[in-house]
């Protein structure tokens, strides 16, 4: 699932779970402790490590051995769940003040975050309906956006997953630009390709914030908080509808 050896960066978001998860579960018998916890409780824990990259803290990728077991534990763990799943599946989850999404223009934005400035965003539901970005959503925009599910054919979608952080290098080497001495995504030159990046669970806990080294320089992925789509180009067949609970 990952892309690592002995010794490499690990990404501070599975630092900062490993930490959390310790402290919560306890060292002992953690792969049974783990499977007790529900996908909705595993994510929820996930994404509040990945909030701590707004603390102030020490957010940057190394190596841990002493939490090498738990973060084996953890990716097994998230392996035999829904977590584990790389597909964008539809229904989506939207966050907007209204129903109708507008046009999507996608410009290439600053050095940091390596974010498409102008893309339409989603997230996956969990299994409770929870949308895997509402802690974010909560964070950064308060409680008066609605909710919204988005319905497309993913069979029709032209969709880069970023899974690990060899996926996020390969993205770079593909449509690569240079900003402040950072190899970064051309998201123009992408969009002529694709219409829509995934960022996975599994590559929010692997690749944020680990330095990859492309033909173009270094590379880091930042500013992705949560399990998500980007869209370059509105999915086909899209379908959008206020979310009742």
């Amino acid at each position: 699932m990952a892309d690592r050896t002995i010794d490499q960066p690990r990404s501070p978001v599975l630092i900062e779970l490993c930490l959390l998860l310790r402290d919560f579960l306890g060292d002992r018998d953690l792969d049974t402790r783990l499977d007790d916890l529900t996908d909705d409780d595993l994510y929820r824990h996930i994404a509040f490590a990945a909030s701590l990259q707004h603390s102030g803290r020490d957010f940057t990728a190394r190596p841990t051995p002493e939490l090498d077991h738990i973060a084996a534990a953890v990716l097994l763990r998230l392996s035999t769940g829904s977590l584990g799943d790389t597909s964008l599946r539809s229904p989506q989850a939207r966050y907007a003040a209204d129903a109708t999404p507008r046009t999507v223009q996608v410009a290439d934005g600053p050095a940091s975050p390596d974010k498409p400035v102008g893309a339409l965003w989603t997230s996956s539901f969990l299994p409770n309906g929870t949308s895997m970005w509402q802690w974010g959503e909560l964070a950064e925009f308060g409680p008066d956006r609605q909710l919204f599910t988005v319905t497309f054919d993913p069979t029709g979608s032209r969709v880069f997953t970023i899974n690990s952080p060899s996926d996020y290098g390969r993205l770079v080497t593909r449509y690569p630009r240079s900003s402040d001495g950072r190899a970064q995504v051309c998201w123009t030159r992408a969009a002529e390709d694709l219409d829509a990046v995934h960022l996975t669970v599994p590559g929010l806990l692997t690749a944020h914030h680990v330095p990859v080294e492309t033909p173009h320089g270094t590379a880091t992925l930042t500013g992705w908080d949560a399990e998500s789509t980007a869209w370059l180009h509105l999915p086909p067949h899209l379908r959008t509808t206020p979310t009742t609970r």
